[in-house]
């Protein structure tokens, strides 16, 4: 199971387009009845996120590792929801910052992520009732909202491009890095790809949570998990 969860990292923290027109199968009836489905579990600044946000992340996030064959049992789902939550507040996080920098998606943009999906086409034509009935009715959230989260997810997709950009790997670097992990350079040539590959989103890693760090320092994140198991 941890292999999987390695294996899969990206595409089990990352909230993509995938995470609304995946599969989410039901609504938890007890967390209605908790009353806690409105409630907000983090804020960035000023804009809330919402535990019914939340719950249909995870949910979707779980559904992968079901299908893999993995028992998603309480700690596992947990775990998942800590994770999801990490990944909600990042992409606000970057959705604030690349509205700062004046970046944007266009509606047409939108437009045509939505006519090229096969998840609203019959026939290989795009079908806006077949549209509207799957956003409404499988998704349980209405067109606008559900081409908001679009936006949200394409957006800070730019930013983080925006950010990377700026970092490039010299051959100098990777050599240098390459002699300090191994003591030396043998098969250099050989393990190049792979390991220009890791060091380049180490670094990518550690200039998003630079950004991170210094965003939180100017805009308060406030997380209230905890409070609503």
């Amino acid at each position: 199971m941890i292999s999987f969860l390695i294996k899969h990292k990206k595409s089990i923290l990352i909230i993509t387009l995938a995470f609304f027109i995946g599969s989410i199968g039901y609504i938890g009836l007890d967390s209605y009845r908790r009353g806690t489905f409105n409630d907000n579990v983090a804020m960035v600044g000023s804009e809330p996120i919402t535990y019914r946000t939340l719950y249909k992340a995870t949910e979707a996030q779980a559904k992968v590792l079901r299908d893999n064959g993995i028992d998603v049992n309480e700690d596992l789902n947990n775990y998942l929801r800590q994770q999801v939550l990490s990944s909600l507040i990042s992409e606000e996080v970057l959705n604030q910052a690349a509205k700062e920098f004046g970046l944007s998606i266009s509606d047409y943009e939108i437009a045509m992520d939505i006519h090229s999906s096969p998840a609203f086409n019959q026939n290989g034509q795009f079908n806006k009732a077949a549209y509207e009935h799957a956003v409404r009715y499988q998704l349980g959230v209405t067109p606008a909202q559900f081409e908001d989260q679009i936006r949200r997810s394409k957006l800070s997709d730019r930013f983080r491009m925006a950010l990377f950009s700026i970092y490039k790997l010299t051959p100098e670097e990777v050599r240098f890095s390459y002699q300090v992990q191994n003591g030396n350079m043998k098969d250099f040539d050989k393990n190049k790809k792979d390991f220009e590959r890791q060091l380049f989103e180490t670094k990518m890693e550690t200039a998003q949570q630079a950004f991170f760090d210094d965003f939180n320092n100017r805009v308060e994140i406030k997380t209230y998990l905890d409070q609503q198991a």
